[in-house]
């Protein structure tokens, strides 16, 4: 399959469907896996059939599936395998073995002793993407089908990309040294990744639907030569099919679920025999049906939200109208001034207007709102050194 341009315009609630009796809620379990050394924490929704393991970005671990999973559970009755790479949520970290190889050996051992080391499905998201593409690689008989959500692509790391953002990562590194050791390691390995990846390709023999974000940068040559280079990726194996998620940021499974909830069900129905399949379709008929009429209630409460004037903001700073989104922004304070969100992104305005004082000021009073809050942590910690 070559490349498919596919507008999906509802933006669904991501759990949808309600247990049935055809179908139960399967128990989920959280359970920490020695892998020598140090733990992995995994979060398991147990269910039949080929498992699922989804792979994270850059960042984040595995609570950022939590909202997607019910609804993927509820469609595809699969055992759902989410996990915390090292360094992040409650995984542990190895320093003296920080490298993706490391890490896909210890996530190995893992499965292996949780009992999943056989056939698979990958779901990757961003830097996922290199971890989905080196286990593929490895196990191509094993995997079955892969989703692929804005995934990293080696082809738009070259070496002059490389080069002209190797200070600018090295300055990030350094803010993540005492607080975020799994990002600290991940600045200075991220050279590396990228050197094996380019020698590391995703197997033909494996189908993959590639979700490409329309604003994954908000700079147009950026991302002129990100889609280039998943068209590419695409082009490469007949077995490919490329979807352009149309208005949505990086983050495609917070900003369309649906897209995402859709591509999955449908690449692995391939995977079933044809019984298990129309079950499996029927059940995503219905999970469609109801993202419809749930979109509309979605829309009208979100009109003039913090969500949605959140979200205008970003989208003018992405277009280069830094003195518009300030604006967007302090009516979102004034509106919501109890949530420290709305601070912290006021404060992303300023930073991008050039006014250093009030974006200070402004995450300032995020923290005061909400202590624990990360991102304004570290931009303090950049602006404050």
């Amino acid at each position: 399959m070559k490349q498919l341009l596919l507008i999906l315009s509802i933006l669904a609630l991501p759990c949808l469907l309600r247990p049935t009796a055809a179908l139960a809620e399967e128990p989920a379990a959280d359970m920490q896996v020695d892998v020598g050394g140090y733990a992995l924490h995994f979060h398991i929704v147990k269910g039949q059939g080929t498992p699922i393991l989804f792979e994270t970005g850059g960042g984040d671990d595995a609570r950022v599936w939590r909202d997607l999973l019910p609804s993927i559970a509820q469609i595809t009755g699969a055992t759902l395998i989410t996990y915390d790479r090292p360094g992040f949520g409650k995984s542990g970290l190895d320093p003296l073995r920080p490298r993706m190889v490391d890490n896909t050996d210890d996530l190995e051992r893992a499965l292996r002793s949780l009992g999943y080391d056989g056939k698979t499905f990958l779901v990757a998201h961003s830097l996922g993407g290199f971890f989905a593409t080196l286990y593929a690689a490895r196990h191509p008989e094993r995997v079955l089908g892969a989703v692929l959500i804005d995934a990293n692509v080696a082809c738009y790391f070259t070496p002059a990309f490389m080069a002209a953002s190797r200070e600018e990562d090295e300055r990030k590194r350094a803010t993540f040294k005492d607080t975020r050791p799994g990002l600290y390691v991940q600045y200075g390995e991220f050279p590396h990744t990228v050197e094996l990846m380019r020698e590391t390709p995703f197997p033909a023999s494996v189908p993959a639907i590639d979700i490409v974000a329309e604003k994954t940068f908000g700079n147009e040559g950026d991302e002129q030569r990100w889609q280039a280079c998943h068209r590419a990726f695409v082009d490469t194996a007949a077995n490919r099919q490329s979807i352009l998620a149309y208005g949505s940021g990086h983050y495609v499974y917070k900003e369309n679920p649906a897209l995402v909830v859709n591509a999955i069900a449908k690449m692995y129905a391939t995977t079933l025999d044809a019984p298990s399949r129309q079950v499996l379709l029927e059940r995503s008929m219905t999970y469609n049906l109801e993202a419809a009429n749930q979109a509309l209630r979605r829309e009208a409460q979100q009109r003039h939200s913090e969500s949605s004037l959140n979200t205008w903001g970003y989208q003018l700073l992405a277009n280069g109208d830094h003195a518009t989104a300030v604006a967007v922004f302090k009516l979102n304070v004034l509106l919501y001034p109890a949530s420290a969100n709305t601070y912290d992104s006021l404060a992303e305005g300023y930073e991008a207007l050039g006014d250093k004082a009030q974006a200070i000021t402004n995450y300032q009073r995020s923290l005061r709102i909400d202590p624990a809050k990360e991102h304004p942590k570290d931009r303090l910690r950049v602006l404050q050194p």
